[in-house]
């Protein structure tokens, strides 16, 4: 489904949300376990700067993820993300939630997944991106699909793209 660069415009100018899995997105994927700690995940300082720029200029930045940790927890705190979900299941019914949360339409929505569980939730937004290590259905039904590896920089790369390709302001939400 990719698209070209300007029906990827389009799509990009009228977000207003934007909203990111985690584990294999934000993360390269692998998990780490610590003595005393538990389970960790490393992140990206430029993946988190460009979460920052989306929100500066009004997208409201959101996360909902199948797993949950508290590295991930602390991470989507320490980012001043005020709606996330964790341990989701069943995605895009978070997602509908959201949606009336904010009182947005789906068409105002961005989703930057990495999975085949992801793949609903991909398809019922108006922006949507992925990895260069997702699989070959993802990468397949995605608007965008980023160079830079998960965890490394992707989703820098998607928020750069929007900022780039933004027209206007996103509306108030």
């Amino acid at each position: 489904m990719n698209q070209d660069l300007e029906s990827l415009k389009a799509r990009v100018a009228r977000l207003s949300v934007m909203i990111f899995d985690i584990d294999g997105t934000l993360t390269d994927g692998r998990i780490f376990w610590v003595p005393n700690s538990g389970w960790t995940q490393m992140y990206s300082v430029r993946d988190g700067m460009g979460i920052k720029r989306l929100q500066e200029v009004g997208i409201e930045v959101a996360a909902i993820s199948g797993g949950d940790s508290l590295s991930a927890q602390m991470r989507m705190q320490s980012l001043g993300l005020r709606h996330v979900h964790f341990g989701s299941q069943d995605k895009v019914a978070h997602f509908e939630k959201l949606l009336g949360i904010l009182n947005v339409s789906a068409e105002n929505c961005g989703y930057m997944g990495d999975e085949v569980v992801d793949l609903p939730l991909l398809n019922a937004v108006g922006f949507s991106a992925t990895v260069p290590e997702a699989p070959d259905e993802v990468r397949a039904q995605v608007h965008y699909v980023a160079q830079r590896a998960a965890g490394f920089g992707a989703a820098r790369e998607v928020c750069e793209f929007i900022l780039k390709h933004r027209t206007r302001s996103a509306p108030a939400t």
